[in-house]
């Protein structure tokens, strides 16, 4: 019998504005077809995390909210550093992999926006969900929405890319294979 896996992931739960669990399933069955976990999502960071500890087979998916150096200080934390195999980042937040990829921002939102994009890698940048907020403001679609838009431009990663561009998503990737 094989035993199911589980991947708990920060987002929201509520679908009323998009629905995250979808995007990032379509996202990872890129890779994954055959072999795909279920996708729970938590309300915030303390709701995955306690989801993920009280669960057995499973790994996390969230935000950083940081610098990549300070994976550490997060894990000590947040007292999950004996999980630390488990425990995967989006750095510093989901909106990162976006920028990460701006041509799709670009087609998403019909309208050049890569060009007001600070060169810089995207991992670096503090605030990647304000960044896009402040380049679609003037777009037909409005603003950046971390839920509708965000579950809508999971789906149109390149997934490659993702992994060669974040070691923490290729970590996960690697894990869940």
């Amino acid at each position: 019998m094989v035993k199911r896996s589980y991947l708990f992931i920060e987002g929201t739960t509520d679908t009323s504005n998009g629905n995250l669990r979808e995007g990032f399933n379509k996202l990872l069955v890129k890779k994954l077809e055959g072999k795909m976990p279920t996708i729970s999502m938590g309300d915030g960071k303390k709701q995955t995390i306690n989801k993920f500890k009280n669960s057995s087979n499973s790994n996390m998916l969230c935000d950083l909210d940081a610098p990549e150096a300070k994976i550490s200080d997060d894990l000590k934390e947040n007292e999950i550093f004996e999980y630390k195999d488990s425990v995967f980042y989006m750095i510093q937040e989901m909106e990162a992999w976006f920028i990460s990829q701006p041509e799709i921002l670009d087609h998403f939102y019909n309208y050049d926006i890569s060009k007001r994009l600070i060169k810089k890698h995207a991992s670096l940048f503090e605030e990647p969900d304000k960044e896009l907020q402040r380049i679609t403001k003037d777009t037909a679609k409005k603003a950046y929405h971390k839920v509708n838009h965000g579950a809508q431009l999971l789906k149109l990663l390149d997934i490659e890319r993702l992994m060669r561009d974040f070691p923490e998503f290729k970590r996960l990737i690697d894990k869940l294979k």
